[in-house]
């Protein structure tokens, strides 16, 4: 199984929906499948991060628009027309890969996006952490430890929600030691995503440093260069306006390592959290968006944690007094740690992808053709009246038939899809020539090289006739190849190909030709 993943990581959005992708995408490679990533914008150190691992990244074009996206929210949705955009420059990027599955991890890309991606036949898996609006795709993983597939109700079916502890996306490293019951509070990690755009982690130390009991502690802040609290925290250190030490710094590639060193932790309601809480460490919450309320408000409730600041809205302040009682309380801490213990016990990475290669998706879907296919192809082909119009109407022997499988397999002009209903094979489309290539390409099918077309042909079993597939697994095709000109040969008398190839908007343009 091949496994596109679509997330970025900017300055507003932060690392976080990249890193549970990439915790994901490498319990897939472990499972045996192909993995890519196709982002828009990224951090290079974290895309450093990506290459180490093996994975390959594909950059997608940048898109202009009349309006700045950063006008907005950062779990705001992005309009319908721009969804429509970007969803037809991901399938034209995308589709030289030959995927099966997308998943998207974008709080920008909702309905609009999914529905023209599933168009297009793919598998779409959504990671969300919000419900608050309805989608198509054929799994939506909610990773949050207290998430029930019944906070979904109204959005999606609940049979196809992953939700809760079960299925989080922690990586394995904060699993290995837990941090210690610490007697006495030395040492503060602040870490609110690491871009922080908004300059809170300035504004934290600020409010801090008028209080008497943090001048023992030291603190260790983990900052973008390119968050404006940055430049603001390191002039205050270089004017020794702090009453306590600091220690500054932009990127850290062991973050267990890091949560291991300190004994509390001021930090976001982001997926960070579950890190934490996984690690036991006790931590100080500080909610930035609108959409990490409720899983601020399940981990207090729960005791896994302290609120002690919400900037999810215009205004907002750090309640010095309630971190106070986290520092000096050692049996708060203690209870923390203690809640935290069982919640998340190992990382639910593999339960997802199990769930993903046991799913038999809604409606239809195309998938590239695998050796395990081979008998299914050579029955289709021996149902009566199968290949009648067949340039070769004959049925070739089994072991004939293996052969030209096995060298179709290895040809890179021909891709082979299995035509999907409801999870069940239903028949193939095969596609002679290069599907990658734009419409103005010289790269030709086998019918007419000239042209430079790629010459389709598709078969449903009869097992499936009466339900369009044929219709449908055509403008799936041609939905997935926005840049590719199609063709197709179809043979006289053939009159029910004939009404398929139109009702897909082909166009007849010679005796046998029809085209898109």
């Amino acid at each position: 199984m091949k496994i596109a993943f679509r997330c970025d990581a900017s300055e507003r959005v932060g690392t976080g929906h990249v890193m549970r992708c990439l915790t994901l995408a490498r319990e897939a490679m472990m499972q045996g499948h192909e993995v890519c990533f196709f982002v828009s914008d990224i951090d290079a150190a974290l895309e450093k991060r990506i290459n180490a691992t093996g994975i390959r990244i594909i950059r997608l074009p940048s898109l202009k628009y009349g309006c700045q996206q950063s006008s907005v929210a950062i779990e705001a949705e992005y309009e319908t027309s721009q969804q429509e955009t970007e969803a037809r420059c991901f399938l034209s990027t995308v589709a030289g890969y030959q995927h099966d599955w997308i998943v998207v991890d974008h709080y920008g890309y909702g309905e609009p996006w999914i529905s023209a991606v599933k168009r297009a036949g793919y598998c779409v898996l959504l990671i969300e952490d919000w419900p608050h609006r309805k989608v198509s795709a054929d799994l939506l993983l909610d990773p949050r430890p207290g998430s029930i597939a019944g906070d979904y109700r109204g959005y999606i079916e609940p049979e196809r929600v992953l939700s809760g502890s079960d299925f989080n996306l922690i990586r394995e490293e904060f699993f290995h030691e837990s941090c210690q019951p610490a007697g006495n509070v030395q040492r503060v990690l602040l870490n609110l995503g690491g871009y922080d755009y908004r300059g809170l982690s300035a504004d934290i130390l600020d409010a801090l440093a008028s209080e008497d009991f943090v001048n023992k502690l030291s603190f260790t802040v983990l900052l973008s260069q390119s968050s404006p609290a940055f430049s603001r925290i390191q002039s205050h250190m270089h004017s020794s306006q702090y009453p306590f030490s600091v220690n500054l710094i932009d990127h850290c590639d062991d973050m267990a390592g890091l949560y291991r060193t300190h004994h509390i932790c001021i930090g976001a309601s982001g997926g960070s959290l579950w890190e934490r809480v996984a690690m036991r460490l006790p931590t100080a919450l500080v909610i930035v968006a609108e959409n990490q309320k409720p899983q601020a408000s399940y981990a207090e409730d729960n005791g896994l944690v302290k609120v002690v600041a919400d900037y999810s809205g215009t205004a907002g302040s750090f309640d010095t007094s309630a971190f106070r009682s986290l520092v000096e309380s050692d049996g708060v801490r203690q209870s923390m740690q203690d809640s935290s213990a069982n919640l998340i016990e190992k990382s639910g990475s593999r339960c997802v992808i199990q769930a993903v290669e046991n799913t038999k998706p809604e409606g239809l879907t195309l998938r590239s053709a695998i050796v395990s296919d081979m008998r299914d192809f050579y029955r289709w082909q021996k149902q009566p009246g199968a290949r009648r119009f067949f340039r070769t109407p004959q049925l070739p022997r089994w072991s004939q038939h293996r052969r030209w499988y096995q060298g179709v397999m290895s040809d890179p002009s021909v891709s082979l899809y299995i035509v999907l209903f409801k999870g069940e094979k239903a028949g193939y489309v095969r596609v002679d020539g290069a599907v990658t290539s734009s419409k103005s390409s010289s790269v030709g099918s086998s019918l007419d090289s000239s042209l430079g077309s790629s010459e389709v042909s598709i078969l449903i079993s009869r097992n499936f006739r009466g339900r369009k597939l044929a219709v449908n697994a055509l403008k799936a095709l041609v939905s997935r190849y926005p840049e590719t000109r199609f063709c197709a040969d179809v043979a006289p008398g053939n009159f029910a190909s004939r009404k398929v190839f139109k009702r897909a908007g082909f166009q007849k343009t010679g005796g046998r030709r029809y085209e898109y």
